[in-house]
């Protein structure tokens, strides 16, 4: 009787043994297989998250249009992706090519002015004395004065120039490449646009979570994204339009590329906008240019600047915003790690980091009641 219940004791631990066993072995096939599928995807990775964005984006466009439309999910679809590609792709291509040439102009007028030695960041010396004698000082300071500064603005300026013909170079070559992904792009756009609500709540099921938890991290999320998104993309986008717009008309050198420089100053805690447009009105009040100086000034402060507090608002609607500080290191963290795509998925990285600090801090506080 004891060795039958000693043998009865083995058997089961020998039981338990090989079902660890088994259950370690299937747990590494498993993640091998999903780190191969993660892995097949890499490639396609700017694509995956490019139409998952413009998915976000335009929602609630194609919601109404498939209303419209009595319920025809993939027709509305495609219109969807021809009319993204007739007003986003094609236009922001042309921008980037604008942008680059502009951008080379100008390191190239830059360049030459430096070299005649005719160009200097100091404002004469008969017209404004004391600004002259300030700035000199600061330049003293920095150990920037004299042939220092003309090395340092050349050294700049080269650098900038190389930068932006490398990123020009960069895009011109992979012409073929980019127009793949822009395809593959809206292939996956037009399946997230008809089963997007299907795949969503597989998702859901997957998380070991409960449902009122998992609606929760979802509401919230969508609440801070749709901010991130509408509030402050679009926000900045309207701002950069704006910037354009005045830059060219008071005929400034490179208006498309300071209106851009100065739509990304949205993002920029306490400074924002105002990094691109104060020192322009300055620039403008300083050379004599009072008039234009003062039209500037003025459209920056009563229109552009005003966006923020009238525009933003209204786009955000009562959903959970990201802070400023956040907002802007998302966006830094983002350029440095995914490049052009990390100027929005950046901060919808952090987003979803605050959702899930948020449900775990509702959590804790259920616990404790």
């Amino acid at each position: 009787m004891h060795q039958e219940l000693k043998d009865s004791i083995t058997e089961k631990t020998n039981d338990c043994g090989r079902g660890k066993i088994a259950a370690i072995v299937a747990f590494s096939m498993a993640a091998l297989i999903l780190l191969g599928g993660l892995r097949l995807l890499l490639p396609f990775f700017e694509p995956i998250c490019w139409a998952i964005i413009l998915a976000l984006f335009f929602h609630p466009v194609y919601a109404r249009l498939t209303h419209l439309l009595r319920g025809m999910s993939g027709l509305a679809a495609l219109i969807m992706c021809i009319l993204i590609i007739t007003f986003i792709i094609i236009p922001v291509f042309v921008l980037i090519t604008s942008l680059t040439s502009e951008a080379l102009r100008v390191y190239a007028y830059s360049l030459a002015h430096i070299q005649a030695g005719d160009f200097t960041i100091l404002p004469d010396a008969h017209v404004h004395p004391m600004l002259h004698k300030a700035v000199v000082q600061i330049l003293k300071t920095f150990k920037l004065y004299g042939s220092d500064l003309k090395n340092t603005l050349m050294e700049l300026a080269s650098n900038m120039g190389e930068y932006f013909l490398r990123q020009g170079t960069i895009v011109f070559r992979n012409i073929a490449a980019i127009i793949f992904k822009a395809a593959l792009m809206l292939v996956i756009l037009f399946y997230l646009f008809t089963d997007g609500k299907n795949m969503l709540a597989s998702f859901k099921r997957l998380l070991p979570l409960s449902n009122t938890t998992v609606s929760s991290f979802m509401k919230l999320t969508t609440d801070v994204l749709s901010a991130t998104l509408y509030g402050n993309m679009l926000t900045g986008i309207i701002q950069a339009g704006l910037g354009i717009f005045i830059f060219w008309a008071l005929d400034f050198s490179a208006p498309l590329l300071w209106g851009i420089v100065l739509g990304l100053g949205t993002f920029i805690p306490m400074i924002g906008t105002a990094i691109v447009w104060l020192p322009a009105s300055i620039y403008l009040f300083f050379t004599g240019d009072i008039l234009k100086g003062a039209i500037l000034l003025s459209f920056s402060l009563l229109i552009i600047s005003q966006i923020d507090y009238f525009l933003r608002p209204y786009l955000i609607s009562g959903r959970t915003e990201l802070h400023n500080l956040f907002l802007f290191l998302g966006i830094l963290g983002g350029i440095n790690m995914f490049g052009l795509l990390g100027l929005i998925l950046g901060p919808m990285i952090i987003a979803l980091c605050v959702s899930i600090l948020e449900i775990y801090r509702m959590n804790l506080m259920e616990r404790e009641i």
